[in-house]
């Protein structure tokens, strides 16, 4: 039972922990973080057709529509609603973007990433080259990733570069503070000391 758990046991070097704590240009950090985005990216699709379709009262074909391109459609109330969805997905994993990646550089390879994924699986599924209207939602579903993605990754760092700088400073200015009142102490203690000593030689 002992050799059993130590052979299933994780590597150290390999548990998420230690992958998120290495470099931005590490290829497992990266290999990581893609499948990390791709997982979100299905989850919260599957949470949003999952909502709409009790609500509208559809019949859940929950994989159909997640890898198919077939009832992507501009021309009908249905397929206008998918692709709503598929935008809708695409903002919220804005943030999962910047939670996960938090690199402006970088935002716009994650986001064509997902998109180039989510291609492959689908052209895997339905064994077909995916129609006009599919490819110009990806577009515009990539450029939302890209876009707001790179502007809140920015800001993310902008953030954190301006806390760090304000703590450093602040830290700079607490040691003069410090070291002055340390200063005014002896002052007023050997001030003390004197007059002490004059009123022992009064008496």
């Amino acid at each position: 039972m002992v050799s059993i758990r130590r052979y299933l046991r994780v590597p150290n070097e390999l548990k998420p922990s230690q992958i998120f704590k290495q470099d931005s240009l590490s290829p497992s950090k990266i290999g990581l973080q893609i499948i990390l985005l791709q997982i979100f990216y299905y989850t919260t699709a599957t949470i949003l057709f999952y909502c709409w379709g009790k609500l509208a009262g559809y019949d859940l074909e929950i994989k159909k529509w997640l890898f198919s391109w077939e009832n992507i459609e501009f021309t009908n109330a249905f397929g206008l609603s998918l692709s709503l969805l598929w935008l809708l997905d695409s903002l919220v994993c804005v943030f999962f973007l910047t939670v996960i990646v938090g690199r402006s550089k970088l935002a716009w390879d994650f986001a064509i990433t997902i998109h180039a994924i989510n291609f492959i699986v689908v052209s895997f599924y339905t064994w077909k080259l995916p129609s006009f209207s599919w490819f110009f939602l990806q577009i515009l579903s990539s450029l939302i990733l890209i876009f707001l993605g790179t502007w809140t990754t920015r800001w993310k760092e902008l953030r954190d570069t301006f806390f760090e700088g304000l703590v450093d400073s602040n830290d700079g200015e607490n040691q003069p503070t410090a070291s002055s009142q340390e200063h005014n102490d002896r002052t007023v203690l050997g001030q003390s000391q004197i007059q002490l000593k004059d009123l022992e030689s009064q008496i």
